[in-house]
């Protein structure tokens, strides 16, 4: 390595830190390795070894929840979403059991509330006008999409 050329890893942390993550990562540091983040600075700790840390955190990890979008996240691991979603497909086959077998409608059953809003996720149509690729609609078809989603097709 020439003089003057960062250590390996010390690149993403900055990056890490100058996007407001340094209290998240100080956190998780003491809670899972018992570390300090000054450690980088102090010379016991590189960046690299730090960032070899960091990739290996557990899913629930406060840096973690910052990198998918806040506080909100915290707690939420693999295992945890799998779980909301089993939940809410036992919900749903008992909803369409219970609706098949009833002469009256049957109200759906709500869904586990995730991170991030579920609903708000469902609401968003996916634009694809951007894409460097896209071409406009043939004349033939457009307004078609919009009636079989009306007719429910």
């Amino acid at each position: 390595m020439a003089v003057g050329d960062p250590a390996p890893g010390s690149l993403w942390l900055a990056q890490l830190i100058g996007d407001g993550r340094a209290g998240a990562l100080r956190a998780d540091l003491r809670h899972f390795y018992q570390l300090d983040l000054l450690d980088v600075w102090r010379g016991s700790l590189s960046p690299l070894a730090l960032y070899d840390l960091v990739e290996h955190m557990p899913d629930d990890s406060a840096l973690q929840a910052q990198l998918r979008g806040g506080r909100h996240h915290r707690g939420w691991s693999v295992a945890a979403y799998l779980t909301a979603a089993a939940v809410d497909a036992s919900h749903d086959t008992a909803w369409v059991v219970a609706s098949a077998n009833s002469r009256k409608s049957v109200k759906r059953p709500a869904r586990v509330e995730r991170p991030g809003g579920l609903a708000a996720k469902r609401g968003r149509a996916l634009d694809l006008s951007g894409h460097p690729m896209a071409k406009p609609l043939p004349p033939k078809y457009r307004g078609t999409v919009k009636k079989a989603i009306t007719k429910g097709r």
